[in-house]
Protein backbone atom coordinates (compact mmCIF):
# COMPACT_ATOMS: atom_id res chain seq x y z
CA UNK A 1 0.00 0.00 0.00
CA UNK A 2 1.38 3.74 -0.85
CA UNK A 3 2.23 5.55 2.01
CA UNK A 4 -0.11 8.74 1.89
CA UNK A 5 1.32 11.94 1.37
CA UNK A 6 0.14 13.43 4.84
CA UNK A 7 1.76 10.54 6.47
CA UNK A 8 4.83 10.41 4.46
CA UNK A 9 5.27 14.32 4.82
CA UNK A 10 4.44 13.55 8.84
CA UNK A 11 7.17 11.28 9.23
CA UNK A 12 10.28 12.90 6.94
CA UNK A 13 9.17 16.50 8.36
CA UNK A 14 10.08 14.86 11.82
CA UNK A 15 13.04 13.03 10.47
CA UNK A 16 14.27 16.18 8.88
CA UNK A 17 13.79 18.72 12.24
CA UNK A 18 15.53 16.36 14.33
CA UNK A 19 18.78 16.56 12.09
CA UNK A 20 18.45 19.98 11.69
CA UNK A 21 17.83 20.70 15.03
CA UNK A 22 21.07 18.58 15.78
CA UNK A 23 22.80 21.01 13.07
CA UNK A 24 21.21 24.13 14.73
CA UNK A 25 22.40 23.30 17.92
CA UNK A 26 26.02 23.03 17.25
CA UNK A 27 26.27 26.33 15.50
CA UNK A 28 24.27 28.11 18.34
CA UNK A 29 26.95 30.57 18.73
CA UNK A 30 26.29 31.98 14.98
CA UNK A 31 23.08 31.70 14.60
CA UNK A 32 22.78 33.31 18.12
CA UNK A 33 24.86 36.72 16.77
CA UNK A 34 21.94 38.55 14.85
CA UNK A 35 19.81 38.31 17.42
CA UNK A 36 21.97 39.27 20.20
CA UNK A 37 23.07 42.81 17.57
CA UNK A 38 19.45 43.32 17.22
CA UNK A 39 18.60 43.47 20.79
CA UNK A 40 21.29 45.63 21.70
CA UNK A 41 19.55 48.11 19.07
CA UNK A 42 16.44 46.95 20.66
CA UNK A 43 17.46 47.77 24.53
CA UNK A 44 19.55 51.07 23.77
CA UNK A 45 16.22 52.69 22.18
CA UNK A 46 13.43 51.34 24.58
CA UNK A 47 15.33 51.49 28.26
CA UNK A 48 18.27 53.91 27.62
CA UNK A 49 18.40 55.00 31.13
CA UNK A 50 18.94 51.63 32.69
CA UNK A 51 20.53 49.25 29.57
CA UNK A 52 23.96 49.40 28.91
CA UNK A 53 23.72 46.31 26.61
CA UNK A 54 24.29 42.93 25.33
CA UNK A 55 26.24 40.25 25.97
CA UNK A 56 26.94 36.98 24.62
CA UNK A 57 28.55 33.94 25.30
CA UNK A 58 27.89 30.96 23.04
CA UNK A 59 23.98 30.79 23.14
CA UNK A 60 23.36 32.92 26.31
CA UNK A 61 22.88 36.58 26.01
CA UNK A 62 23.30 38.50 28.93
CA UNK A 63 21.30 42.00 29.14
CA UNK A 64 23.80 44.61 30.82
CA UNK A 65 22.43 47.46 32.92
CA UNK A 66 22.20 49.57 36.19
CA UNK A 67 20.28 48.62 38.17
CA UNK A 68 21.09 47.40 41.49
CA UNK A 69 19.25 44.49 43.57
CA UNK A 70 19.47 43.12 46.43
CA UNK A 71 17.71 40.50 48.62
CA UNK A 72 17.06 38.22 45.71
CA UNK A 73 17.99 34.66 45.10
CA UNK A 74 22.07 34.43 44.60
CA UNK A 75 22.65 38.11 46.28
CA UNK A 76 23.97 37.82 49.89
CA UNK A 77 22.03 39.31 52.42
CA UNK A 78 23.22 42.52 53.17
CA UNK A 79 24.97 42.77 49.56
CA UNK A 80 23.69 44.81 46.72
CA UNK A 81 24.53 43.59 43.34
CA UNK A 82 23.93 44.59 39.96
CA UNK A 83 21.39 42.88 37.98
CA UNK A 84 22.51 41.36 34.48
CA UNK A 85 19.35 38.71 33.29
CA UNK A 86 20.48 35.81 31.24
CA UNK A 87 18.19 34.12 28.68
CA UNK A 88 19.07 30.84 26.41
CA UNK A 89 18.35 32.02 23.13
CA UNK A 90 17.82 28.27 21.78
CA UNK A 91 14.57 28.47 23.71
CA UNK A 92 13.81 30.85 21.32
CA UNK A 93 15.52 30.10 18.07
CA UNK A 94 14.47 26.78 17.19
CA UNK A 95 12.03 28.19 14.48
CA UNK A 96 14.95 27.88 11.86
CA UNK A 97 15.46 24.44 11.80
CA UNK A 98 11.97 23.55 11.76
CA UNK A 99 11.13 25.64 9.10
CA UNK A 100 14.06 24.40 7.22
CA UNK A 101 12.81 20.54 8.26
CA UNK A 102 9.11 21.67 6.56
CA UNK A 103 10.64 22.96 3.64
CA UNK A 104 13.04 19.15 2.76
CA UNK A 105 9.99 17.22 4.13
CA UNK A 106 7.74 19.31 1.39
CA UNK A 107 10.72 19.33 -1.08
CA UNK A 108 10.67 22.80 -1.77
CA UNK A 109 11.75 24.55 -4.62
CA UNK A 110 14.31 27.55 -4.51
CA UNK A 111 15.17 26.02 -1.01
CA UNK A 112 18.19 28.50 -0.46
CA UNK A 113 16.43 31.40 -1.45
CA UNK A 114 13.41 30.78 1.55
CA UNK A 115 15.18 29.58 3.79
CA UNK A 116 17.70 32.74 3.83
CA UNK A 117 14.43 34.76 3.79
CA UNK A 118 12.81 32.97 6.65
CA UNK A 119 16.10 32.80 8.67
CA UNK A 120 15.32 37.02 8.06
CA UNK A 121 11.84 37.23 9.14
CA UNK A 122 12.26 35.01 12.37
CA UNK A 123 14.69 37.58 13.93
CA UNK A 124 12.16 40.04 15.01
CA UNK A 125 10.02 37.58 16.59
CA UNK A 126 13.39 35.84 18.08
CA UNK A 127 14.31 38.98 19.92
CA UNK A 128 10.31 39.83 20.86
CA UNK A 129 10.90 36.41 22.71
CA UNK A 130 14.76 37.14 24.84
CA UNK A 131 13.65 40.92 25.32
CA UNK A 132 10.29 40.27 26.95
CA UNK A 133 12.04 37.43 29.04
CA UNK A 134 14.55 39.78 30.37
CA UNK A 135 11.80 42.15 31.10
CA UNK A 136 10.29 39.70 33.03
CA UNK A 137 12.93 39.31 35.01
CA UNK A 138 13.60 42.85 35.31
CA UNK A 139 10.12 43.96 36.53
CA UNK A 140 8.15 40.48 37.60
CA UNK A 141 10.86 38.37 39.06
CA UNK A 142 13.16 41.04 41.07
CA UNK A 143 11.39 44.37 40.47
CA UNK A 144 13.88 46.18 39.99
CA UNK A 145 12.17 48.32 37.72
CA UNK A 146 8.89 49.41 39.27
CA UNK A 147 5.61 49.10 36.61
CA UNK A 148 2.18 49.38 37.37
CA UNK A 149 -0.07 46.36 37.42
CA UNK A 150 -1.44 46.61 34.21
CA UNK A 151 2.34 46.91 32.53
CA UNK A 152 3.46 44.02 34.87
CA UNK A 153 0.31 41.66 33.28
CA UNK A 154 1.24 42.76 29.76
CA UNK A 155 4.77 41.88 29.84
CA UNK A 156 3.71 38.67 31.21
CA UNK A 157 1.47 37.85 28.46
CA UNK A 158 4.13 39.39 26.10
CA UNK A 159 6.52 37.07 27.40
CA UNK A 160 4.13 33.98 27.39
CA UNK A 161 2.89 34.80 23.70
CA UNK A 162 6.94 34.88 22.97
CA UNK A 163 8.23 31.53 24.57
CA UNK A 164 5.15 29.48 23.73
CA UNK A 165 3.21 30.61 20.69
CA UNK A 166 5.75 32.80 18.63
CA UNK A 167 8.66 30.00 18.26
CA UNK A 168 6.58 26.85 17.14
CA UNK A 169 3.54 29.06 15.19
CA UNK A 170 5.64 31.67 13.22
CA UNK A 171 7.97 29.10 10.94
CA UNK A 172 4.39 26.91 10.16
CA UNK A 173 2.76 30.32 9.09
CA UNK A 174 6.04 30.69 6.72
CA UNK A 175 6.48 27.11 5.67
CA UNK A 176 2.51 27.53 4.30
CA UNK A 177 3.25 31.08 2.38
CA UNK A 178 6.85 29.58 0.94
CA UNK A 179 5.17 26.63 -0.15
CA UNK A 180 1.91 26.66 -1.46
CA UNK A 181 1.72 24.32 -3.89
CA UNK A 182 2.87 21.47 -1.71
CA UNK A 183 0.16 22.83 0.76
CA UNK A 184 -2.46 22.85 -1.86
CA UNK A 185 -2.01 19.11 -2.56
CA UNK A 186 -1.16 18.02 1.67
CA UNK A 187 -4.81 19.75 2.47
CA UNK A 188 -6.70 18.53 -0.62
CA UNK A 189 -5.37 14.50 0.30
CA UNK A 190 -5.86 15.36 4.08
CA UNK A 191 -9.45 16.06 2.75
CA UNK A 192 -10.12 12.89 0.86
CA UNK A 193 -8.52 10.71 3.36
CA UNK A 194 -11.25 11.98 5.72
CA UNK A 195 -13.79 11.65 3.34
CA UNK A 196 -12.84 7.88 2.86
CA UNK A 197 -12.95 7.79 6.47
CA UNK A 198 -16.72 8.46 6.91
CA UNK A 199 -17.54 6.82 3.86
CA UNK A 200 -16.10 3.57 5.34
CA UNK A 201 -17.85 4.33 8.73
CA UNK A 202 -21.07 4.59 7.11
CA UNK A 203 -20.18 1.33 5.43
Amino acid sequence: MRPSLVGLFLFKAIGWFVVCLLVWYQLGDHVTRPVAMFCDVAVAAFFPDWAEGVEQAGSTLTLLTTLEVSGVAGVPPGHVAVLSPEVNFLQYGYGLPLLLALLLASNARRLLAKVVFGAVVLVPFQVWGVCFDWLKQVTIETAAVPVSTFARELIALSYQFGYLVLPATVPLLLWAMLDRRFLSAFILEATLEGETEKADGRN
